[in-house]
């Protein structure tokens, strides 16, 4: 045999709003009325009472609320579903953006070649300009003709160095030109557009007064939601009917007779003393 569940936190404020229904029936006022303690302290004796066994008055309904439990952890688990695909969908996002993101690495590695292939004959015939005009000045004068010498050598190798890489940077640009018009882009066809004109009325319009209902996207968890809610708000007035009727009244029934009797045998004893 299963223990009947205990109270949850959430559902305690249910179970206030029924005590204090509970508290307002007439049968209640006029059995406060009958004992002679129908004031606002007597009503707040036996809400804190109530409240104190809450736990024990849950238990008159417990089939009820053991429903209620699996009906709203059946709608729980619903709701976790429909949205599974947006969560997937949230979590591919970063995965698509590092796709997307890939390509304009790989294109900024490619970008380095054409700047090396620009700068390396212009820094080569510069400094080859430079060393020759030097080594030409100072076997001019007549003085220091090794260091001379070695200047001119120095601006030959970069003068033929920036020959080398103009003439492969050329080659390339004219091979990047040839393979880009031998390979057009694709260019699809645009379909072509007729002018509405009907000549012809259709003989059997369909004007579609009552279309079929459809979820609009992204509003599938409020569509399951709606079933599931329903039958989350039937057992939970099943529940708190069920709490009120044989749980709440039948102890503050029990709680006002017991306060009758300890009035009526104290009266006694008072009279008996006197």
């Amino acid at each position: 045999m299963t223990a009947s569940p205990g109270l949850q936190a959430e559902d305690r404020p249910d179970f206030e709003r029924a005590l204090h229904q509970a508290l307002r029936t007439a049968e209640i006022r006029e059995a406060l009325g009958r004992s002679g303690s129908s004031g606002g302290t007597d009503i707040q004796r036996l809400r804190s009472q109530a409240l104190v066994e809450s736990e024990a008055i849950a238990t008159a309904a417990a089939p009820e609320y053991a429903a209620y439990l699996r009906q709203r952890a059946a709608a729980a688990a619903a709701a976790s579903t429909a949205l599974g695909p947006s969560a997937a969908a949230v979590s591919a996002a970063p995965t698509a953006s590092a796709v997307r993101a890939a390509p304009f690495t790989t294109a900024g590695g490619r970008g380095l070649l054409p700047a090396l292939a620009v700068l390396t004959p212009a820094l080569a015939g510069a400094s080859a300009a430079a060393f020759l005009l030097l080594g030409g000045l100072l076997r001019l004068s007549g003085s220091q003709r090794e260091t001379a010498d070695a200047l001119l050598t120095a601006g030959l190798t970069s003068a033929t160095i920036a020959a080398v890489t103009l003439t492969a940077g050329m080659v390339c640009l004219v091979v990047t030109a040839v393979r880009h018009r031998s390979s057009p882009p694709d260019r699809q066809p645009r379909p072509h557009r007729r002018p509405h004109a009907h000549p012809h009325p259709h003989p059997h319009p369909h004007p579609h007064p009552h279309p079929h209902p459809h979820p609009p996207s992204g509003s599938q968890p409020p569509y399951v939601w709606r079933r599931d809610d329903a039958a989350v708000a039937t057992a939970r007035d099943a529940w708190l009917r069920a709490l009120l009727h044989r749980g709440i009244l039948p102890f503050l029934r029990e709680r006002l007779k017991m306060s009758h009797t300890l009035s009526r045998t104290s009266q006694k004893s008072e009279k008996g003393s006197t």
